[in-house]
């Protein structure tokens, strides 16, 4: 299992808005099951919009329900998967998407978003991809420390 945070910009319009984020596209296409926003005052009134303890982690794990992603009101996203790539496959994805959704929200609508058996269908066939970009990923980290560290 592994998690993955993330401030991601294009994701944070759909944690403050009503807006729901829903996929649009078949690499973000785990979206389907629904991403639920979690809001942290339901929880702790008083707060700095951080989890900060394990009452607030339990809380926003929950928040996830079915769906691997969650995102923060106010804060950004959090995403789950059964490994450290696909948790990362995952949050670029939904970065994509959210920035996607927007664009196309900006158009001509109404947008038409994948239907749950295009989300299903479109998320097995990509378990068998997320190597491929998971390793396009690695190097170029790799490749970008290296230079910055000589």
């Amino acid at each position: 299992m592994a998690i993955v945070h993330s401030h991601s910009p294009s994701v944070i319009p759909f944690g403050i808005t009503k807006s729901a984020l829903k996929p649009v596209y078949h690499m973000a296409s785990f979206l389907w099951t629904g991403v639920p926003v979690f809001e942290i005052r339901r929880v702790l009134a008083d707060n700095d919009l951080l989890v900060r303890d394990r009452r607030l982690g339990r809380e926003l794990a929950a928040s996830l329900g079915p769906c691997p992603c969650v995102l923060m009101r106010g804060h950004g996203m959090t995403v789950v998967g059964e490994s450290l790539p696909e948790a990362v496959f995952r949050a670029v994805y939904t970065e994509m998407n959210a920035k996607l959704q927007g664009l196309a929200a900006q158009l001509e609508g109404p947008i038409t978003f994948l239907s749950e058996e295009e989300g299903r269908r479109a998320t097995a066939s990509n378990r068998s991809t997320i190597e491929r970009p998971w390793e396009l990923w690695k190097s170029r980290a790799m490749g970008r420390k290296r230079r910055g560290s000589a």
